[in-house]
């Protein structure tokens, strides 16, 4: 297995099955989001995690370049687009959190829109770990 089809298998079941624990378990989940990962204040963690994804994000356009694994370049950049989260966690925390409370507990048919994107997504990234990779 290489790089980037275990790539594919971690990132796309992440994908996948985080989002039924959401549905089956609304309650803890959005307990979980808002008291612990996303409080008030900008935790701690966001800076490692972010750090931790930078150095993913890094290694994998490295070995994009030196594996010479055919078709790397789409989970390359697909893993790449993370760092659009990352940094609006980052540097507009708070705008993000707005958001996250606003799909948590407003208008839970963000988070189903989301939820219906990231499970195609996953299983889009799945399917490259087992027919391109």
């Amino acid at each position: 297995m290489n790089y980037f089809e275990g790539l594919s298998f971690v990132f796309g079941a992440v994908m996948i099955l985080t989002r039924p624990a959401m549905h089956l378990f609304p309650k803890h989940w959005n307990s979980f989001e808002l008291n612990t990962a996303y409080t008030e204040k900008q935790p701690k963690w966001v800076w490692v995690v972010a750090v931790l994804g930078l150095l993913l994000v890094g290694f994998t356009w490295y070995q994009h370049f030196t594996a010479g694994v055919p078709n790397s370049l789409i989970i390359t950049v697909f893993i790449s687009l993370t760092l659009i989260k990352t940094s609006q966690v980052l540097f507009n925390y708070q705008q993000f959190r707005k958001f996250v409370i606003h799909a948590l507990t407003v208008d839970r048919s963000v988070l189903n829109k989301i939820n219906i994107a990231v499970l195609f997504m996953g299983v889009a990234v799945i399917s490259l770990g087992i027919f391109v990779y």
